[in-house]
């Protein structure tokens, strides 16, 4: 029996949770079934894309300033879209951008088109977005979410019932073992020493990350653990403003931020504590990467995050009021140094 062939588009595969899913799917799916999955970028490839394995990239250039949309793409993208013989094609488009692409290119083809939506950031501003948004969901022929606090939010602005998006969970690969002399090549690439406590994150630099929250805390965290680095593996748009702040506010020498970094998994092993100050999530990646490796998590109560902690016993949840933050901090790294984490 034939297989579908599948077409993931998304904006790029620009570092970040998602865009690691999709690289891993398309890999392990064309693994087991060859030829079978292709990865469609909208704007670019973005630092990822060299982790696909074989030619299986398009990336379409869209123009997506262009109102109501980039027309060439969409001729391309629908061109794009072949029936795949008996079993047929599906387009997955990834987040709402990529959605509004997918519906119109598989428009008078035989393709399928499934959405899965990873976070609960709808973007709903403005008549025009909702209605959109209302379209969309009546014009896709399958509706998903990574977990239930974003099918819950974004079902009433697709105009459909929570119980006809499909949840299916984000997951991860058993963490990989490293050897010690590859732990400490890491170490020493980022000038981090054996005695320091090390809090890291591992995410895109974007608003909705929160990582600005963080640095606030760390001068008052520093007073009373001046060992501390805090490490954030990735980067964004928010870089220049992150540096700025630790710059303002005196810390940028205990701050490392080495950018985009490929295999980013082989910097848990560095970390003493992860922490996650999100304004929003799904269900994040990097939050179950990190528990894979063991590490002692503290993470804010957003989206599918309190599921997944159960508190005090695999982690540990930052409190609503950010005042309050540089003492929840402290008193776990207590507890980690302590052996308590």
């Amino acid at each position: 029996m034939s297989v579908p062939t599948v077409s993931h588009l998304l904006i790029s595969l620009a570092h970040g949770g998602l865009e690691r899913l999709v690289v891993d799917w398309t890999n392990a799916r064309n693994n087991r079934h060859p030829g079978s999955t292709r990865v469609v970028c909208l704007d670019e490839a973005g630092e990822l894309a060299g982790e696909l394995d074989g030619d299986v990239l398009t990336v379409l250039r869209a123009d997506r300033s262009r109102f109501p949309w980039d027309r060439v793409a969409v001729r391309t993208l629908s061109e794009y879209s072949p029936t795949g013989g008996e079993a047929g094609h599906v387009l997955h488009s990834h987040n709402i951008a990529a959605q509004q692409y997918a519906a119109l290119g598989v428009r008078r083809t035989s393709s399928r088109h499934v959405h899965t939506e990873h976070g609960s950031n709808v973007y709903v501003k403005g008549v025009v977005n909702r209605a959109r948004l209302r379209r969309l969901g009546a014009s896709t022929h399958h509706l998903a979410c990574v977990s239930s606090d974003a099918a819950e939010k974004i079902a009433p602005h697709w105009g459909v019932d929570a119980s006809a998006i499909t949840v299916v969970p984000n997951g991860v690969t058993p963490h990989p073992d490293f050897s010690r002399e590859e732990i400490e090549a890491s170490r020493e690439a980022l000038g981090i020493a054996t005695d320091e406590f090390v809090i890291g994150s591992i995410g895109r630099f974007s608003k909705e990350k929160g990582y600005d929250r963080l640095l606030e805390s760390l001068p008052g965290v520093l007073q009373e653990a001046p060992d501390a680095r805090v490490l954030l593996i990735g980067d964004g748009r928010e870089r220049h403003a992150l540096e700025a702040q630790a710059d303002t506010l005196g810390i940028r020498d205990r701050l490392v931020l080495p950018g985009y970094q490929p295999n980013a998994r082989r910097f848990y092993p560095l970390m003493s504590l992860f922490v996650m100050p999100s304004r929003s999530e799904g269900l994040s990646i990097a939050l179950l990467e990190a528990m894979a490796a063991g590490l002692p998590v503290l993470v804010t109560r957003v989206g599918e995050n309190p599921t997944v902690i159960d508190e005090d016993t695999c982690g540990w949840f930052l409190p609503e009021a950010q005042s309050a933050w540089t003492d929840v901090i402290n008193a776990r790294i207590s507890d980690v140094k302590s052996g308590q984490g």
